[in-house]
């Protein structure tokens, strides 16, 4: 895939995120070799899966695991602001496919205002899976939608006066070859 067609996929990616994420702190991460990385420790939680990185927000109070292997963009290139208090994403080198987490500050109280919020700002898209799930302990919504060349699979958790949003989004000939490392980013990820 041309370098072109890379930054296409994920300038698409990012747009979607952004427009879906229009409703809705100090960092620590650590290897599966279980070296943790500055500043400060990990709150306790499983051990780190062989082949990811686990990362835990103090300030935000959100943590999961992905790729060691995947690239780590920098805020300076993914944060969209309009109040977006912090944007992470994660895409494998040289496909374009992206694990992207968004927390925002938010007024909805519940899942079912979060569902009718999707319904208004994604008027041009073929929706694949509606639902509401449960991850470790907490209910967020899930949406499977397409919106050509993109797929993107995006769950969204209410808690804490925020937001939290975790999207995977490649294109759709590449969706089903990664939907088992979003599927463990997602299993992994907790809010405290």
């Amino acid at each position: 895939m041309t370098k072109n067609k890379v930054r296409m996929i994920l300038l698409i990616a990012v747009f979607l995120l952004v427009v879906s994420i229009a409703f809705t702190g100090g960092c620590t991460r650590q290897s599966s070799t279980g070296e943790p990385s500055p500043p400060g420790p990990l709150p306790p939680t499983e051990p780190v899966t062989p082949g990811y990185i686990q990362v835990y927000d103090h300030k935000l109070g959100y943590g999961f695991e992905y790729p060691e292997d995947w690239k780590v963009h920098s805020p300076e290139e993914v944060t969209p602001g309009g109040g977006i208090e912090k944007v992470e994403m994660f895409t494998k080198e040289g496909e374009g496919t992206s694990i992207t987490i968004i927390v925002k500050s938010t007024d909805l109280k519940n899942l079912e205002e979060v569902k009718k919020l999707y319904e208004k700002i994604h008027p041009i898209k073929v929706v694949l899976k509606e639902d509401i799930i449960e991850v470790n302990g907490r209910e967020g919504y899930e949406i499977i939608y397409k919106s050509p060349p993109m797929k993107t699979r995006e769950v969204v958790f209410l808690a804490n006066g925020r937001a939290y949003t975790i999207s995977h989004s490649t294109t759709e000939d590449l969706y089903d070859a990664s939907e088992e490392i979003f599927d463990h980013a997602l299993n992994s990820f907790i809010i405290k």
